[in-house]
């Protein structure tokens, strides 16, 4: 009877021990994705694309930096663009203030109406291309 409690015991205290978390056998497996999100315990089934909590023991996930060491050329070679100094591509220049520390205009209404612009758009009196006031440089 007292060999069946000791047994009977034993039994209960081999079911009712935490098990830890399974250590994910082949770390360095070629065909494994490096997960962007880690746990620490190295769970196995874990780790993710995004933050979160490991699913099998519950701790917050961390970066792995080693993501992005193996993502580096996952799109091909990087384009480096060109440095060309005679670039065809015309860079349009900023636009000019509508008025100089004058007060006068950069281009005007033809018809004489009131105002102006600092680009060559419409008047907004009589609706003619406005144009350029060379007065403004002075």
């Amino acid at each position: 009877m007292r060999l069946l409690t000791i047994l009977f015991i034993f039994l209960i205290t081999i079911s009712c021990k935490e098990e830890k978390p399974k250590k994910v056998s082949d770390i360095n497996n070629p065909t494994s994705k490096v997960q962007h999100y880690i746990c620490d315990n190295k769970c196995e089934n874990s780790g993710g694309d995004t933050a979160g909590n490991c699913p099998v023991c519950n701790t917050p996930y961390t970066h792995n930096q080693a993501f992005h060491n193996s993502d580096f050329l996952k799109n091909g070679p990087l384009k480096v663009p060109e440095n060309n100094q005679n670039s065809t591509t015309n860079t349009p220049a900023a636009p000019s203030p509508a008025q100089n520390s004058q007060g006068v205009y950069h281009y005007t209404c033809a018809n004489s109406c009131y105002g102006g612009s600092g680009t060559a758009s419409k008047c907004n009196s009589c609706g003619e291309t406005l144009i350029h006031n060379s007065a403004y440089h002075n």
